[in-house]
C-alpha cells in the first residue's frame, strides 16, 4: 500500500477548498491507498473556514500555516521542505486550491504512479476555457518556451513527484521561480497525462495579464542559460543580413527584441533570487494545524 499526500497551496481560497475536498474524498472513496491532504496556508488574510464533516475517506487533513505570504511557488517549496524534514515516504500530488485542477483525474495519476513510483508525472492541459486574448498570450508563451528552452511546458502545478525526488527539486532555486519550470528542468524522464483544465469553483482569479506575463517569464527564467545560448544562435542570421545591408532596420529591431527579452529574464531571475534570500522556508512556518487525524 502506497502513501500519498495531496499538497495544496492556498491563499484565501477556503471557499473553493470547501467544494474541492469533498470532491477529492468522493473520487478516492474506493482507493486502497492512504491519501492525506496537506494544505499550505500562504498567510491568508481570510479566516480558515474549512468544513470537513462531509469528508470521510480522507483520514488526515493538515494545514501548514506560514507567517509571511510568499506566493504559490514558494509555498509549494515550503510544503515539500516540511514533508522532507518529517521524512515523509510516499508520493506527493501537487494541485491548486481553486478547482481548476480537476480532482476527477486523481486516480489516473495514482494508478499511473504505481507503474514506477519514482517517475515524475505532469498533467498537460488538453484544453482551456479562457478568453480569446488570454489564449493568444498563452500560445505565444508556449511558442517562446519551446524556441528558447526546447521544452513544451503545457502544464502547471498539477503533478506527481516521489518523496525520493524532493531533495533534488529543492537542491536549487528553480522551484522558487516556477514549480512547473523546475519540474521541466530537473526531471527529463517524465510521464505526461492529458486532461482539460476547469474553471475556478468559486470567485474570480486573483491573477491579471501583468501577473501572468510575469509568471511566464519566471518559468522561462529557469532556463536562462539555454535562453541566452539560443538567443545568440538566433542573432547570427540577422547580423549577417545586416552586414550585407539586407533588411537593416528589421534586423536591428529583431536583435533589440532578443536583447530586451534576455534582459527581462535576467531581471526577473535577479528579483526572485533577492526576495528568497530573506526567507528561511522552515522558519517561515507559524505552526501545523491538524484538522483531521
Amino acid at each position: 500500500m502506497t502513501k500519498y499526500v495531496i499538497l495544496i497551496p492556498c491563499f484565501n481560497d477556503w471557499d473553493s477548498l470547501n467544494f474541492l475536498l469533498p470532491k477529492i474524498d468522493k473520487v478516492i472513496e474506493n482507493a486502497d491507498d492512504n491519501i492525506d491532504i496537506f494544505i499550505v496556508n500562504d498567510a491568508s488574510t481570510k479566516e480558515n473556514n474549512l468544513e470537513i464533516k462531509n469528508v470521510k475517506k480522507i483520514k488526515n487533513i493538515k494545514v501548514l500555516n506560514l507567517k509571511k505570504n510568499v506566493k504559490a511557488q514558494i509555498a509549494i517549496a515550503s510544503g515539500l521542505k516540511y514533508l522532507n524534514q518529517e521524512s515523509f515516504d510516499g508520493g506527493v500530488i501537487v494541485m491548486d486550491a481553486d478547482g481548476q485542477d480537476d480532482p476527477s483525474h486523481l486516480l489516473n495519476i495514482i494508478n499511473e504512479s504505481k507503474k514506477d513510483l519514482k517517475k515524475t508525472i505532469v498533467v498537460m492541459r488538453s484544453q482551456r476555457d479562457d478568453p480569446f486574448i488570454f489564449n493568444v498570450f498563452y500560445k505565444l508563451y508556449l511558442l517562446l518556451a519551446l524556441v528558447f528552452t526546447f521544452q513544451y511546458m503545457k502544464f502547471g502545478v498539477f503533478s506527481y513527484i516521489s518523496s525520493k525526488s524532493i531533495e533534488k527539486i529543492l537542491s536549487n532555486n528553480d522551484i522558487n521561480k516556477a514549480y512547473a519550470g523546475s519540474l521541466a528542468k530537473n526531471f527529463n524522464d517524465k510521464k505526461a497525462i492529458w486532461v482539460p483544465r476547469r474553471k475556478r469553483i468559486v470567485g474570480k482569479s486573483q491573477n491579471n495579464y501583468k501577473s501572468l506575463i510575469h509568471y511566464s517569464l519566471k518559468i522561462i527564467s529557469v532556463f536562462r542559460k539555454q535562453v541566452l545560448i539560443n538567443s545568440i544562435a538566433l542573432m547570427i542570421v540577422p547580423i549577417i543580413l545586416f552586414m550585407f545591408k539586407f533588411f537593416p532596420i528589421y534586423c536591428v529591431i529583431f536583435i533589440i527584441i532578443l536583447l530586451l527579452f534576455n534582459l527581462s529574464i535576467f531581471l526577473v531571475n535577479k528579483d526572485v533570487d533577492k526576495s528568497i534570500k530573506s526567507i528561511d522556508l522552515l522558519k517561515n512556518v507559524r505552526n501545523l494545524e491538524i484538522l483531521k487525524n
